[in-house]
Parts: structure tokens; C-alpha cells; sequence
């Protein structure tokens, strides 16, 4: 299916009339589908169900590529999955071999849907 994905030619917070601010950030549970995980020694946790994973922001750097940008900066990063740590955002950017552009305060990278 994302081999067959085609960018839509309208932004959809505007088709629905929402904000960036109308959204949920943050990183969501694979298990309980509901409840946010927390981020600790590079596992994100789940306060309920103590569901441990490295790669649960996947989803949710998806979502955040399909509806508000084709780029992503650290600050962004931080923003949408709720982490406060530059090194923390820095580290799963890294691991995630996106391709960047621009450069410093201007870097940002591209989506990945080929995984």
C-alpha cells in the first residue's frame, strides 16, 4: 500500500478545519491503543500495561508526515512525540537513516514509507 502512495494535492487540517493544536501528540501504545508511552533509556514504555518497544514512534512519525509536513526537525520532533531531549530526538532520527536537508536550525528530513 505505500508503495502506491500518492500525496494528496490538499492538506487535510484544512479539509476537516483543524489545527496543529486540535491534534494529539505524543506516542501511543501498540497493546492498549489509547494510553501514552514514555520514553527511558531508548525504550518507550507504557504506564499501563508496561508494554516495552523501540520503534513505537514509528506510527506516529508516520501520521505526522501524512498530516502536517513532508519534513521534520529535531524541535518538531520533540513537539509532536512529546520528548524533551534534543539528544533523545537526535538519536531516533538518527536511527531511523532519513534523508536530511538544509542545515543546523534549518535541518530537516524526509518521510519514510518503505519500511
Amino acid at each position: 500500500m505505500n508503495k502506491h502512495h500518492i500525496d494528496a494535492d490538499f492538506s487535510i487540517l484544512e479539509r476537516y478545519n483543524l489545527t496543529e493544536k486540535d491534534l494529539i501528540k505524543g506516542v501511543i501504545c501498540e497493546s492498549c491503543k489509547g494510553n501514552q508511552v514514555f520514553r527511558r533509556h531508548g525504550m518507550w514504555i507504557c504506564p499501563q500495561c508496561q508494554l516495552s518497544s523501540k520503534k513505537a514512534h514509528i506510527p506516529a512519525l508516520r501520521d505526522y508526515f501524512y498530516l502536517l509536513g513532508s519534513t521534520i526537525t529535531n524541535r518538531q520532533l520533540r513537539d509532536f512525540l512529546n520528548i524533551s531531549s534534543s539528544s533523545s530526538a537526535t538519536r531516533i532520527l538518527q536511527s531511523l537513516n532519513l534523508t536530511s536537508r538544509g542545515t543546523n536550525k534549518g535541518k530537516g528530513v524526509q518521510p519514510f514509507f518503505d519500511e
